[in-house]
């Protein structure tokens, strides 16, 4: 089944998926991997119901597969093996050269913040008002700087609530500047009332564009940080629901990518820190509270936990994920040589986390009905 069938085979539809058609067809293993597993890939999409974030927690999973297939090492990767009946991790990895070795792979992903989501809602319409504003110019968005970088809820509060008057000054810009501006020339413009807080980039190009409207060239963003991100790590982690699919007596890594931008290496260094202190304190009604029997409940499945890998938006393609967290209270620890197999892997792929989820929204929309904003 080639890449179009397969698509309108799980999604319902023929649809435009760039990244994921691409990984079909430039990795042949995770084209089959797709292809003998379509039936339990479309019904998980099914059970989506429209939700993009649900939607975007199956591509996590299919995107760390695709990670897993680029390494030669790993010579066969199984999709929910254990089973529907069975609580069992995503993805069961077989080595070469290693006496057979098995490990297992729980896929979890870290959403965006609230925040985040409202910027880049707010990002989607202002560049959608910049590409449909004739003119034979570029435009970059530069926003934030150090002065705002504790406060960008209340940047972000202001650019909703000046929205429709920042968004008709850009256009009266863009349009005094088309005729003025000579081919090859730039110049840069502070929309007013965030003076060195926005600013607007203008590039007229010696050869204009064909399609008479404004192109729109990215640019720089805050960090919508809120100093509480450790936390979601630490849901992730301390939940017996994830580490109840870890299986006794073998190698389970726990994956978790992330399309947020708020979230690295040392949230979860402070995550684990925290969790471990409530254990060693022996703070039962935390973890009570968290669905545990206790303290003991959670090392003792902690203690299958083998490691946690991360991958996503603060991680680039080509420098791999940045952690990979050893525990070093495993029943089972991570061997050297698959624990750097593992660490690599990302810089393997030619497609990112961000890449892959990229059509969710559409995905989404088409598959189960209307998709979640």
């Amino acid at each position: 089944m080639n890449a179009a069938k397969l698509i309108d085979h799980i999604f319902g539809k023929s649809l435009s998926c760039a990244a994921f058609s691409r990984a079909l067809t430039e990795t042949p293993r995770f084209g089959q991997f797709v292809e003998k597993h379509c039936d339990k890939i479309r019904k998980k999409i099914r059970r989506t119901r429209g939700d993009t974030d649900a939607v975007k927690d199956v591509l996590a999973e299919l995107w760390v597969a695709y990670c897993l297939l680029h390494v030669d090492r790993f010579s066969d990767v199984q999709y929910e093996a254990y089973g529907d009946s069975v609580a069992g991790p995503d993805l069961t990895v077989t080595c070469c050269g290693c006496s057979g070795l098995v490990f297992n792979v729980e896929v979890k992903r870290i959403l965006r913040t609230e925040v985040e989501r409202r910027f880049l809602a707010w990002l989607r319409q202002l560049k959608d008002s910049i590409r449909k504003t004739p003119s034979g110019l570029a435009v970059s968005v530069h926003i934030g700087n150090k002065d705002y970088f504790d406060d960008e809820t209340g940047l972000l509060d202001r650019l909703e609530a000046r929205s429709e008057e920042v968004t008709g000054y850009i256009r009266r810009a863009i349009a005094a500047s088309d005729s003025e501006m000579a081919p090859g020339s730039k110049k840069d413009l502070f929309v007013p009332g965030f003076e060195g807080a926005f600013e607007l980039e203008l590039r007229k190009p010696q050869r204009a564009s064909s399609s008479g409207y404004t192109a729109y060239y990215r640019g720089s963003f805050p960090l919508f940080v809120t100093h509480k991100e450790f936390r979601k790590f630490g849901d992730e982690i301390c939940d017996p629901a994830h580490l109840g699919q870890m299986r006794p007596d073998m190698i389970n890594v726990l994956a978790i990518a992330t399309d947020s931008g708020t979230h690295d290496e040392l949230d979860l260094d402070q995550a684990l820190a925290s969790l471990k202190q409530r254990a060693a304190e022996e703070d039962n009604e935390f973890f009570i509270k968290k669905g545990f029997k206790g303290a003991g409940d959670f090392i003792t499945l902690f203690e299958r936990l083998s490691g946690i890998v991360l991958a996503g938006a603060f991680f680039p393609v080509r420098s791999g994920p940045k952690t990979l967290w050893r525990n070093s209270r495993a029943e089972r620890q991570v061997p050297t040589g698959i624990c750097d197999q593992v660490q690599a892997m990302v810089c393997q792929v030619p497609i990112s986390f961000e890449s892959f989820i990229h059509d969710a929204d559409r995905l989404a929309t088409k598959s189960g009905g209307s998709a979640k904003a």
